[in-house]
């Protein structure tokens, strides 16, 4: 399928959650079993995964009753354990935290991998438009692909916001909202990761980013409260602004645009976050932000649609480019790719997604008022 499928959902937040589950069921289902193969790939069996998903289960209610209920909302929808839909709304501290504490060398931690990426920033000052921009190439598990979708929401009380997100997942992790706020993110790892359990969750700091009605409420979701886990979001504003929150479990680095651009990959920038792991194991991250960098400046005049979108097809590294495409030298629980695309246009309030590798899907524009 060329183009990813959306769906708006409005009412209180169970209701928006239920509306998601049932459109989606087939797809939420087998999201369940991906990642419960996955995990059972690195040693976490089927057992423990669910006990550990109770557990961020409860530490969400704690967090934020909104999120909660829209999860209620899903599993009830799609006919789930409520307990497995907060497995997967849990599975990026899962994936580090968990599997550290269960593995006895630190090179099994590593192997679990996070969420790769390679992310963008511009102000109107570089890009033709005049507008602001955010861009990302989100680098996950090659079994994703295909379940994922572009979510609107309406909600009384907060801002509508677009997004794309993973069929059962809540969060929503490339958005951007009525009131200008954006984001993308990439996946870190540290050596402090693990340090501060049961913190709010990272895709439930991305919802709300996306639900914030002020730019620094928006930022506040990020660093008001520790962290379980490493993660870099990059948060903008149509008004002309975008800072990178470059976070370890107990530090963040601030990260602003270099002449109007900034870009990141899945390695720290920043000091005081521990040692910095995910170069060890994916050294391609040392290379892709800078070289991003490049090809977004190249040429004369401003920065064009047409040149962000050649951009993030760049192959260069191939199969772990800017565009990545599965490795069939990875065991296919680990292999990845770029799962999808994404350009945001944050004045214009308009996300356009590509449903896979930029250089095969085309970029498909999805406005937050349909």
């Amino acid at each position: 399928m060329d183009t990813i499928p959306q769906l708006t959902v409005s009412g209180n937040a169970f209701e928006r959650g239920r509306l998601h589950g049932e459109r989606f069921a087939a797809e939420v289902v087998a999201n369940i079993n991906t990642y419960l193969e996955r995990f059972d790939f690195s040693g976490f069996a089927r057992g423990a995964a669910l006990e550990e998903g109770g557990n961020w289960l409860a530490a969400i209610g704690r967090h934020d009753a909104d999120y909660y209920e829209e999860m209620e909302g899903i599993a009830r929808g799609a006919g789930c354990d409520l307990r497995e839909i907060a497995l997967i709304n849990a599975r990026y501290e899962i994936a580090f935290t968990l599997y550290g504490k269960e593995a006895k060398k630190r090179d099994e931690l590593l192997s679990v991998g996070p969420d790769g990426c390679t992310t963008f920033g511009l102000l109107p000052q570089v890009t033709a438009d005049g507008h602001t921009w955010l861009g990302q190439n989100w680098d996950w598990l090659e079994a994703i692909h295909g379940r994922t979708l572009v979510l609107r929401v309406r909600s009384q009380g907060q801002p509508s916001f677009i997004c794309l997100t993973e069929a059962g997942i809540v969060g929503g992790k490339m958005a951007v909202n009525e009131c200008g706020v954006g984001l993308v993110e990439n996946g870190l790892a540290s050596s402090f990761d693990g340090a501060n359990p049961y913190e709010a969750p990272f895709h439930v700091r991305c919802r709300q980013i996306a639900r914030a009605e002020r730019y620094e409420d928006a930022l506040g979701a990020v660093v008001s409260t520790k962290r379980t886990c490493s993660g870099n979001f990059v948060v903008g504003h149509s008004g002309g602004e975008i800072i990178d929150l470059e976070t370890s479990p107990s530090h963040v680095s601030y990260l602003y645009p270099e002449g109007g651009v900034i870009t990141h990959s899945n390695h720290f920038v920043g000091t005081s976050y521990g040692e910095s792991l995910m170069e060890r194991i994916s050294p391609n991250t040392l290379y892709r932000a800078a070289r991003l960098r490049r090809l977004l400046m190249a040429g004369s005049g401003k920065i064009t649609v047409a040149r962000m979108q050649e951009a993030l097809k760049d192959k260069f590294g191939t199969p772990n480019a800017i565009c990545r495409v599965p490795d069939p030298k990875q065991a296919k629980p680990k292999r990845s790719m770029t799962a999808a695309a994404v350009l945001i246009d944050l004045d214009a309030r308009v996300l356009h997604v590509a449903n896979g590798p930029p250089s095969t899907y085309p970029f498909v524009p999805f406005p937050l008022h349909d």
